[in-house]
């Protein structure tokens, strides 16, 4: 379902996406710092909503995060997981404006940028994938074979962009 959708945004637009939605990642531990700044009781429903997500419920962990999120708008780890759950469940719009949100968020690291350049690269928003990947490289926080995937995903996606508009 997931493919299905971007191949028909991809279409849409005109870009031969090289990334599909599969191709993104949740890694857990980056996320654990800010998820510190909760309460002990927000953190148990942090906990039970990871678990939905693993356990493929993604519609009742995002109501779960959604209440979280209301509560603590500004923590980056509860907006990346918002983020990923959207994502399963093909909502590239909301996953990216959810991946916009941790970004913006004061908490965190590096691990933000990249999820970010990810789901940016998935909607065809170059440059804002582009821009991450420099913050990304930066902070000198993500090892560098995944930088180099995404730069080599970013770099196919503007080739294809490129041809498309001559």
């Amino acid at each position: 379902m997931i493919l299905r959708i971007v191949l028909l945004i991809s279409l849409l637009t005109g870009l031969n996406i090289s990334v599909e939605a599969s191709d993104v990642k949740l890694d857990e531990s980056r996320l654990a710092g800010p998820l510190t700044l909760l309460s002990a009781d927000d953190q148990k429903i942090v906990d039970g909503a990871i678990r939905l997500i693993r356990s493929g419920d993604h519609v009742l962990a995002l109501v779960r995060l959604a209440e979280l999120n209301r509560k603590t708008p500004d923590n980056s780890s509860l907006r990346i997981l918002t983020a990923y759950t959207q994502l399963q469940l093909a909502n590239l719009m909301g996953a990216f404006e959810e991946a916009t949100k941790a970004e913006a968020a004061p908490n965190g690291d590096s691990y933000k940028c990249v999820f970010l350049a990810r789901i940016a690269l998935l909607r065809g928003r170059l440059p804002i994938c582009r821009r991450e990947l420099g913050h990304a490289r930066q902070a000198r926080e993500v090892a560098d074979d995944e930088l180099k995937r995404l730069e080599n995903d970013l770099r196919k996606a503007e080739a294809t962009s490129r041809n498309r508009d001559s």
